[in-house]
């Protein structure tokens, strides 16, 4: 009996000795950041892959759209989560459960496409498994080719060894390549050899990683991205690079003028700052939160021109009930906040740059067939709406109180349109007849205006039976939003919801995707606002799955184009 004693009691203290061991052999977090180049145009990070699952198993529009398919809404196995944990468990599920991931924006390449250049960013994504090397190297390789067929179709991959273990993989149809290699517990992807090789020289020290940024660690303690499953950053001179490329653009000049973009680049220095981003669950949701800092003297310039009013009912009349998107802009004097927006510019620059990005706020309204905004805000009062009645529209439409009708329609005549602008009075009926490039319509005290396409298929909507709406209920403004947001979301969940199954193995049939659609279409909307803080502009947005949702679909639809 005492023999019997004893060896329980061995076996019990040999039990316990393993369960310590396992349970403090689990991984620590690392700094991702230490992870990726210091001059990554663009970082990303989400430490833990189960927190982003159990957002997605606990969303709302997630459980209704696996009711719609009679699918189980799980989808990681919870019997594994303890054990893959510490590492007893199948290696795939180890890794899942363990790892880190890292996506940065280290550079962009120039691709020539006939007499043109096509843009393509060069990206790679790094994951810290946690797990040793052996376990790791042919999961990696099985994940790197099956990634490649999901994303390009039939794919070629070859393996090949120098300084590290290398899976290159190209699109049989196209050439498009993903590299990846694997060091240590690290697993590093890419869609250049330069991408990989970029975070690769990081981890081995011969080049400084995005950890030494001072103000990213500032930014991850504003948004609290401790709390958050996923966080984003660009640092003040990269955000000041991508606004040189995309300025251009805004101002309808095409892009590649390296004299323009230095301009813009050095212009935008002096005032914008760093951006970041964090994502975390909010009421059966996602809630993504911006920070784009600005220079510390322009946010007291201009708070004070956008004093917030909230918009009448009698608004929501012209705006049709099935808009893809629209904009309400809250602030009480329009022009005021343009003219201070403009004062806030001209007092960080100098004389010509202060030009340029007047000319630039100017053009912001000349989508809409106003080229002197300076005459045509006066007549019109708060709030203002923009609105894309369809997703094929060209533009979107401006929509607003009318404060002086008679003046508006002599100073709209007046208006030197390259196309010419035509004005119709709805009360006397809709005639879209003519070769104008613009209309304006005065309805119910109100001037629609835009590109007559876009006016057109406004018209169409709001006439088309429940066309005109009431204000909807979640639309529950916060005082001092200077700007709020609705953007319809079906397209983006439809694609997330069919990746996702698609990588789990089990595509859905076309039948399946419809019953998708239509289970999760009173859900499928995204709503952002925007306020001026003291650090600079802050914009949250709630949305079913969030910017997480917009990476699987790119990959998804750039999969649908490959396999066509």
């Amino acid at each position: 009996m005492k023999f019997f004693r004893a060896l329980l009691a061995l076996l019990a203290f040999i039990v316990i000795i393993v369960a310590c061991y396992l349970w403090w052999g689990r991984p620590g977090r690392v700094d991702m950041a230490g992870y990726v180049p210091a001059d990554s145009l663009v970082y990303l990070e989400v430490n833990s892959l189960t927190d982003l699952v159990k957002a997605i198993e606990q969303n709302q529009t997630w459980k209704s759209a696996a009711q719609s398919v009679n699918a189980d809404s799980k989808l990681l196995d919870p019997s594994w989560t303890w054990l893959a944990r510490i590492g007893v468990a199948p290696v795939k599920s180890v890794v899942l459960s363990r790892a880190q991931f890292a996506l940065a924006v280290v550079g962009m390449d120039s691709i020539p496409e006939g007499d043109t250049l096509r843009i393509r960013p060069e990206v790679a994504l790094v994951i810290e498994t946690h797990t040793s090397n052996w376990r790791i190297k042919s999961a990696a390789r099985d994940a790197v080719k099956g990634l490649a067929t999901h994303a390009y179709g039939q794919s070629n991959c070859t393996e090949r060894s120098g300084d590290a273990y290398y899976v290159d993989c190209a699109s049989s149809v196209n050439g498009r390549k993903l590299v990846a290699t694997v060091d240590g517990s690290v697993i590093i992807v890419g869609n250049t050899d330069n991408a990989v090789r970029a975070c690769l020289d990081v981890r081995r020290g011969s080049r400084p990683s995005m950890r030494t940024d001072v103000e990213l660690q500032h930014m991850r303690d504003q948004l609290n991205a401790n709390a958050a499953f996923s966080f984003g950053y660009v640092s003040a001179a990269n955000v000041a690079k991508i606004f040189s490329w995309a300025a251009p653009i805004l101002m309808g000049r095409a892009p590649g003028d390296p004299q323009l973009e230095q301009l813009l680049a050095k212009s935008a220095g002096k005032m914008l700052k760093s951006i970041a981003w964090t994502s975390r669950p909010s009421s059966g949701a996602i809630e993504d939160r911006y920070l784009i800092s600005l220079d510390s003297e322009l946010p007291p310039r201009i708070e004070p021109a956008f004093t917030t009013t909230t918009a009448s009912d009698d608004v929501w009349k012209q705006i049709p009930a099935s808009a893809e998107t629209f904009t309400v802009y809250q602030t009480r004097n329009p022009l005021d906040a343009l003219n201070a927006l403009n004062s806030a510019v001209s007092y960080k620059l100098d004389a010509l740059s202060a030009v340029m990005f007047s000319s630039l706020l100017r053009s912001s309204l000349a989508i809409y067939g106003v080229e002197n905004p300076n005459e045509v805000l006066p007549l019109l009062s708060a709030p203002l709406v923009t609105v894309r009645a369809k997703p094929t529209d060209e533009s979107s439409v401006l929509i607003a109180r009318v404060a002086d009708e008679a003046r508006l329609r002599t100073v709209l005549e007046n208006q030197k349109v390259e196309g010419g602008i035509r004005i119709i009075e709805l009360s006397k009926g809709w005639s879209n007849e003519g070769s104008a490039a613009f209309l304006a319509v005065l309805a119910e005290g109100y001037v629609v205006i835009g590109k007559a396409d876009s006016v057109d298929s406004w018209f169409s909507a709001r006439g088309s039976p429940g066309g005109k709406s009431d204000r909807p209920a979640w639309f529950q403004p916060s005082e001092n939003a200077v700007t709020i947001t609705y953007a319809s979301d079906s397209a983006r969940v439809a694609s997330f919801v069919s990746a996702l199954y698609q990588l789990q193995g089990k595509p859905l049939a076309e039948d399946q995707k419809g019953a998708v659609s239509n289970a999760t279409k009173s859900s499928s909307f995204a709503i952002t606002e925007s306020r001026v803080t003291n650090d600079g502009i802050e914009r949250t947005t709630h949305s079913p799955f969030g910017q997480i949702s917009t990476l699987m679909s790119l990959l998804q639809s750039d999969a649908s184009s490959e396999k066509r």
